[in-house]
């Protein structure tokens, strides 16, 4: 296999989830729309969308949500309703501090996940990193950003782990036949086929590795360079 075919099939990997966001997306907006003040209870429209995502994406998908932007919920200033996936159980929803005077308080707005949506109004895939609050792995989350009546209020998305990824794309890069090792935009890894690399490392130019490719959300596809080549 060619590293463009690779990417193609990672791209269209990538590009399925957002597919997949797409009715949670047009839930939560048409949530956000209603006349009045909206509460929490009427997130509860938006649940049979994210119960779809995470059943037709089993040991893929992790989690799954809808995080509103501050004070959009006229009962919960701060608000997930998310849900993660359990092996041999109906999903869980997530349970965070979201008071904010609270020591262990889980302050969303400032995760990459949710403050690139809102910045840039576009889609996003934050990470790798360590997802302290479900699955204690190394994840991506997929999010896309919600308008109504013209303004931001809020997220969808979606976590995959680091090893979720491995198992989807890991075989379409051994297939390329050199080590190559796929990272996110700045440069950490998300999987390889190099003993050397592991997720989330980060790569530098001095790392010995090369660009041969890039996706459509940026992530960049590199060959491991032998001694003697690299500059």
């Amino acid at each position: 296999m060619t590293a463009e075919r690779a990417l193609a099939q990672i791209d269209r990997e990538v590009a399925q989830l957002f597919t997949a966001l797409a009715p949670v997306a047009a839930g939560f907006g048409r949530v956000a729309s209603l006349a009045g003040p909206i509460v929490r209870d009427d997130l509860l429209d938006v649940r049979g969308a994210i119960s779809d995502v995470l059943g037709a994406h089993p040991s893929f998908v992790a989690g799954c949500g809808v995080v509103p932007a501050p004070n959009l919920l006229a009962d919960a200033p701060y608000w997930m309703e998310w849900f993660w996936s359990v092996p041999d159980r109906d999903p869980e929803a997530l349970r965070v501090n979201l008071e904010p005077a609270a020591p262990d308080f889980f302050d969303y707005t400032t995760a990459d996940w949710f403050v690139t949506p809102e910045r840039t109004g576009q889609r996003h895939i934050a990470g790798p990193y360590v997802d302290y609050v479900c699955t204690n792995e190394y994840a991506t989350t997929v999010a896309l950003p919600v308008q109504a009546r013209g303004e931001f209020v809020g997220i969808v998305a979606l976590d995959v782990t680091v090893s979720g990824w491995e198992r989807r794309i890991l075989p379409a890069l051994r297939a390329i036949g050199d080590p190559v090792t796929l990272t996110n935009a700045s440069g950490r890894v998300i999987a390889s086929t190099s003993a050397l690399r592991s997720p989330g490392r980060r790569i530098d130019a001095s790392d010995g590795a090369r660009l041969i490719g890039s996706t459509a959300v940026g992530w960049r596809l590199l060959r491991e360079e032998a001694a003697g080549t690299r500059h």
